[in-house]
């Protein structure tokens, strides 16, 4: 081989070197490089060398012809991986073994609030400013050992957050990534876990009043009182009215832990609505007259709503059950209804006390009261706006109220309407 030839190919060879170390920078500046180093390299070799100068070039020409279809090829895959990462529902991060930030997806700058930009190539600990973030990762670099942490984050929004790290290589000194988090938002988890301590707690709290006031008015008729002809009547009252609450809440939980799981089939028909509530009104009669308190029907006489009709009584019982309640005495309901599209809109307005603002997001929870004492006192089970809203929703309709203190409530629901 000649000097001249023996110059080309060393050269060659540099830029080869030179297109793998940019190209772990950039791909593409180091193909191009490399590229067109080669094939200039190549074509000069070509033309000045002759016999195994030029098999070599021609040789290294197709070596960087090969070389370019394959970087190419994982260009394509990693941007397939980055649009793969980019749609999961998690938050992922990978360092390398420096803590150098390698990948960082949408859903994870969105959940830590991260800064714009490209966040790739800068330390995880000037991006990430969370401390138990910071020390999963160190426990990741140092000890390589596997790292579960929960977080609570108070902005941009309330989150709780579970982070789940594991290293990816046994050695700290290997390329590419270090350590990998996902990142999990557990929010509704830990909400749901709360609402079923409240409601276990609320439960056993409902049930045990009305069981202590049976047993204590059953143990003082038989300590004697059940020989005293006016006490034993009044004890008997009570111990009726106790029992017919506890049986009250029992229906009440029954009902909604059917309507809450599916397990309750609805049968839907065709339901007019006028005289369902006319009906109704007739049955709240005795509640009706010793409170004056007077109701108006403002519902067409041809309006209909396809509803399973046991439901539809259940809902409109509840509201107007909770609208004489706590209605002034001399108040007044209005039932309205109306159609909107393919929906009719159901109104039950009062004149009573009102619900403050702060309360209404929670009044369709289960057992939430606002005024507690006058509840119980009332006979209210605190479940029946939850039965209102799951019986309503089950109809893939929905449920909302309006309220002013002291100038009363509007309760409004909407089902499918029917011809």
């Amino acid at each position: 081989m000649s000097n001249r030839a023996a110059v080309a190919l060393s050269l060659l060879v540099v830029a080869i070197a030179v297109a793998g170390l940019t190209a772990r920078a950039g791909l593409m500046p180091g193909l191009l490089a490399g590229a067109g180093l080669s094939v200039g390299l190549g074509l000069w070799v070509g033309g000045r060398a002759s016999g195994s100068a030029q098999r070599a070039a021609r040789a290294l020409t197709t070596m960087t012809r090969e070389l370019q279809q394959q970087i190419a090829q994982l260009t394509a895959q990693r941007g397939e991986l980055t649009a793969i990462v980019d749609s999961m529902a998690e938050g992922v991060i990978a360092v390398d073994a420096r803590g150098t930030l390698l990948l960082v997806n949408a859903v994870a700058r969105a959940v830590l609030d991260l800064p714009a930009g490209d966040l790739v190539g800068r330390p995880a600990g000037e991006v990430i400013r969370h401390p138990p973030l910071q020390e999963a990762l160190r426990r990741l670099l140092t000890e390589r050992q596997r790292a579960t942490v929960e977080m609570r984050l108070f902005h941009p929004a309330e989150l709780v957050l579970r982070i789940q790290g594991a290293p990816c290589q046994e050695s700290a000194d290997a390329l590419g990534p270090a350590a990998v988090l996902v990142i999990q938002d557990v929010t509704e988890l830990h909400r749901y876990d709360l609402l079923r301590k409240e409601f276990v707690a609320n439960v056993s709290h409902e049930l045990k009043s009305p069981l202590t006031g049976i047993r204590s008015l059953t143990e003082t008729l038989l300590g004697g009182a059940v020989d005293d002809p006016a006490n034993s009547r009044r004890f008997l009252q009570l111990i009726d009215a106790e029992s017919a609450r506890l049986a009250g809440l029992v229906e009440d939980l029954l009902a909604l832990s059917q309507l809450e799981s599916g397990a309750l089939p609805l049968h839907q028909r065709r339901m007019e609505l006028e005289p369902m509530a006319r009906s109704l009104l007739t049955s709240f009669e005795p509640q009706l007259a010793p409170r004056r308190v007077s109701v108006s029907l403002a519902v067409p006489p041809s309006l209909a709503v396809q509803a399973d009709p046991e439901r539809l009584r259940q809902i409109l019982s509840n509201l107007l059950d909770n609208a004489i309640k706590y209605n002034q005495e001399g108040g007044r309901i209005t039932i309205g209804a109306a159609r909107e599209g393919e929906w009719v809109r159901v109104d039950v307005s009062d004149t009573g006390i009102g619900i403050p603002a702060p309360d209404l997001p929670r009044v369709f929870e289960r057992f939430y009261r606002v005024d507690k004492a006058r509840s119980r006192e009332l006979g209210g089970t605190g479940l029946g706006l939850a039965i209102v809203k799951h019986a309503v929703e089950a109809h893939g309709g929905r449920v909302w109220a309006d309220s002013t203190p002291q100038h009363g409530s509007t309760f409004s629901f909407t089902l499918p309407a029917s011809v």
